[in-house]
């Protein structure tokens, strides 16, 4: 191998290395711009989550969504002891 086609392959390789950094680059900048789009978009929910929360009476925020509307059981009832069930392990 001369050094003349030595060189013409190091310049080959040279040009598709640049090649790949510049795709590189592109979707870089690209990921970089959706991160900041996503972020945004985060940022907006979590201020969307402190408005319903503040919409959202108190006794409503700690409860299931099944539950929000049903009535609470008195306080005393709450600390009842039941019997276990047949067949369910023990406690």
């Amino acid at each position: 191998m001369n050094v003349s086609e030595l060189l013409r392959l190091l310049q080959t390789e040279l040009d598709e290395t640049a090649t790949r950094v510049g795709n590189l680059c592109e979707q870089s900048e690209r990921l970089t711009n959706t991160l900041a789009e996503t972020e945004a978009r985060l940022a907006e929910l979590a201020a969307t989550r402190k408005v319903i929360d503040c919409l959202t009476p108190p006794e409503g925020r700690n409860r299931s969504r099944g539950d929000r509307h049903r009535d609470r059981l008195p306080a005393h009832r709450d600390h009842v002891q039941r019997p276990p069930r047949e067949g369910a392990p023990p406690p």
